[in-house]
């Protein structure tokens, strides 16, 4: 009876890695298909932020795309393949190189970056709290900041202003008064182009 239960469990393990084993070769296969096809891709589970210059410099410099995945039983062995092929084509180092030109980017002036009012954020503190008292703008006992929303344009223009979270109809209308007002920003920068960017900010009575 013993040898018996040895036997189906020796039995159901066969099975289980010759399925593994398949499972895997599968994904090579799939591997090797997609690189003829100059269809090049890497996967992970899902990491934030997503817009990361590794991605940047593997799409731009390598045509490598980046999925990210729940499961990445049957990935590894894709991947594996993959990055074997690829070494064939680019060179055994060319992802060391890739990081390399990453912590390169990652140092550029303008590569990636937040928009900012011209002379940083104390000035723009500065500003606000001039306008606010050119405008004649009363606090209330009670509530004392208002919230807003606002674009920097990818040319540094201020656009599209809004109160996210108001006292009243005059002076809401006043801080957007003020908004409007602003001077240019420099722009939000990402890969070194300069794009759109949304921001928000509370603006304390004082």
């Amino acid at each position: 009876m013993k040898k018996k239960i040895f036997v189906i469990l020796t039995f159901i393990l066969t099975i289980n890695l010759t399925y593994a084993q398949t499972d895997c070769q599968k994904a090579k296969v799939q591997a090797t298909l997609d690189f003829k096809k100059s269809m090049y891709s890497f996967h992970s589970e899902e990491m934030f932020p997503v817009e990361q210059t590794y991605f940047y410099v593997l799409s731009q410099y390598y045509k490598i795309n980046w999925y990210f995945t729940d499961s990445l039983a049957y990935y590894k062995c894709y991947d594996s393949e993959m990055t074997e092929l690829l070494q064939k084509k680019y060179g055994k180092d060319f992802l060391n190189r890739a990081l390399v030109l990453t912590d390169s980017l990652d140092k550029t002036v303008n590569w990636k970056k937040d928009a900012e009012f011209p002379g940083g954020i104390e000035a723009l503190w500065k500003y606000i709290s001039t306008k606010l008292k050119q405008v004649g703008i009363i606090k209330d006992d009670f509530i004392t900041k208002v919230y807003v929303g606002f674009e920097i344009t990818s040319s540094g223009k201020v656009t599209n202003p809004e109160i996210i979270r108001g006292i009243n109809t005059e002076i809401d209308l006043k801080v957007i008064t003020i908004i409007n007002q602003m001077p240019r920003w420099s722009p939000a920068y990402l890969y070194g182009k300069p794009i759109r960017q949304r921001c928000s900010m509370p603006i304390k009575l004082e």
